[in-house]
């Protein structure tokens, strides 16, 4: 018999189950891990390694939202991905985008009916092409960012709509991941 059972001792009880419970949780870690198809790799189609991103279209009536949205949709592809940005002879693809809608609601009023909290919502489409072979990568319509602002804390339309700018910006880039399932 193992030295440890013959004299029950508290360490040596803690001893075994550490040893029992690290039998069963590494190997359960393991199994998740990889049964989930999990990876470290990009999600973006490894065959386009640089992109143009040209001024987005603006179909509304805020005139020089699509300087700031194309602003923050560069730095989102700089910061989360390893594609390269750069001018539209070198590149492997060009990402087309445009602003859709640009909607304020409010959401409180006080009694004088001034807004205490509203929200600013983003659409916008895009169409990510290969310049290659001149197809689609990727289409999507109707992407949003949405914001919430409450002006009794200095918050303006301005501020709301440039956090608004970087959520639609993130959301832009996630829809250019393939699709891991």
């Amino acid at each position: 018999m193992p030295k440890c059972f013959y004299k029950m001792t508290i360490p040596c009880v803690f001893k075994r189950r550490h040893y029992t419970l690290s039998a069963l949780v590494f190997p359960m870690i393991f199994f998740f891990i990889t049964g989930c198809g999990y990876s470290s790799k990009s999600l973006l189609r490894s065959n386009v390694r640089s992109i143009y991103v040209p001024i987005f279209d603006n179909d509304t009536f805020r005139r020089g939202y699509e300087f700031d949205l194309t602003r923050a949709v560069r730095d989102q592809l700089l910061l989360r991905t390893n594609l390269r940005i750069v001018d539209k002879d070198e590149a492997d693809s060009i990402l087309f985008g445009k602003i859709s809608s640009v909607n304020e609601n409010v959401l409180i009023e006080d009694r004088k009916d001034n807004i205490v909290e509203s929200r600013v919502t983003i659409r916008a489409d895009i169409r990510w092409v290969d310049t290659r072979t001149g197809r689609a990568i990727v289409e999507r319509k109707n992407i949003k960012g949405t914001t919430e602002f409450i002006v009794l804390r200095n918050e303006t339309l301005t501020s709301s709509s440039n956090e608004s700018f970087v959520k639609l910006a993130q959301s832009i880039v996630e829809s250019m991941e393939e699709d891991w399932w």
